[in-house]
């Protein structure tokens, strides 16, 4: 075992947090390795015999740390002990040098595990918030999943997004394909449900106005569970729909799956598939089809702006999203009056 395994292992144990079979590994590597039933057997009675718990654990590190440097300037300055302590080291350990090993062990430790474990474990996420009214939006997360969210829905997303977590909290609509990072499971959460994923495209109906939250699944698998029962979980397959009582009761109950057709399953998501898209095309021809996207009028009242060709893709993009995407390719102003939009 490498020394830095059992240091982080050994850590674990002192915490109090260790698994039986990380526990396991540790002993055996104790056992067969000189050094580390040294260091453990040191670090053992130092945390026994001070009380160290985890609440103090970086304040003991910053006491050894010090203690640490003042015994390595007594060793540079040439120390000599005044006393006899040969009966103490017969014993086993001198007080100095049970410190020593503490000292050193927590100061390359400390700086790392245990510091970063217990000042990180508490730290709480920081969350974006991306929220519609009137119109549909897409967002594309800073790890590749792409979100279609509905009218009047919102969604909260971890900062840092795919770095360490993927978390979203939803309420609402919204439709998900999830980019693929096996290290980095993604967990939705929407009123009483947990939803975990890997990779896979879904969509969730959790309106305010519904009695239940419906999930329907395309491709991958998701599973779902209730947060107010951890052992009730459904693992949803594709072309099934989950629905869940918008109230589930402790025991779970309220699940219900079914099977659905795929011509069938494709109209619950027909919502996020009004989508636009436009190869070299002439903007008197594209404004005929974005009049029937966003059902306005539009008018060109620049004579030379009719002729300029365009390409790209409209989802679920607003209709100012859309005009001002198009600006990025030929530059003109336009002026929005309820259902008229004039471009100039």
């Amino acid at each position: 075992m490498m020394k830095q395994y059992f240091l982080k292992l050994l850590s674990k144990r002192l915490s109090g947090e260790i698994s039986p079979e990380e526990d396991v590994k540790l002993q055996e590597a104790i056992e067969q390795e000189p050094d580390f039933k040294q260091t453990a057997t040191a670090l053992t009675r130092y945390f026994e015999n001070k009380n160290v718990s985890a609440r103090n654990s970086v304040y003991t590190v910053d006491k050894l740390i010090k203690t640490r440097d003042r015994i390595v300037l007594a060793e540079n300055q040439g120390f000599v002990p005044k006393y006899n302590h040969s009966e103490v080291i017969k014993r086993g350990f001198s007080g100095l040098s049970l410190l020593k090993i503490a000292a050193i062990f927590l100061v390359l430790l400390g700086s790392t595990f245990i510091t970063y474990h217990f000042l990180n474990r508490t730290q709480p996420l920081k969350f974006d918030t991306l929220n519609t009214t009137a119109d549909k939006v897409f967002k594309t997360l800073d790890d590749g999943t792409k979100v279609y969210l509905n009218r009047g829905s919102s969604i909260r997303y971890n900062q840092g997004f795919g770095k360490e977590k993927r978390e979203i909290f939803l309420d609402g609509e919204a439709f998900f394909d999830v980019a693929k990072n096996k290290a980095i499971p993604l967990f939705i959460h929407v009123r009483n449900l947990n939803i975990e994923v890997k990779g896979t495209a879904f969509n969730v109906n959790a309106d305010q106005k519904k009695h239940s939250v419906e999930i329907s699944l395309l491709r991958g698998l998701i599973e779902i569970t209730s947060i107010l029962d951890k052992d009730s979980r459904v693992l949803l397959k594709p072309n099934e729909k989950l629905i869940a009582a918008a109230q589930l009761s402790p025991a779970g109950t309220g699940f219900k799956v079914i099977s659905m057709a795929a011509e069938k399953q494709l109209q619950e998501i027909k919502w996020t598939q009004d989508s636009l898209m436009f190869k070299k095309e002439k903007l008197k021809d594209l404004v005929l089809r974005l009049e029937k996207k966003y059902d306005v009028k539009i008018e060109i009242r620049k004579e030379e702006l009719k002729d300029k060709r365009f390409s790209g893709a409209f989802a679920a993009e607003g209709l100012k999203e859309a005009l001002e995407a198009l600006k990025l390719s030929y530059p003109f102003t336009y002026i929005i009056s309820d259902k008229l939009v004039i471009l100039k």
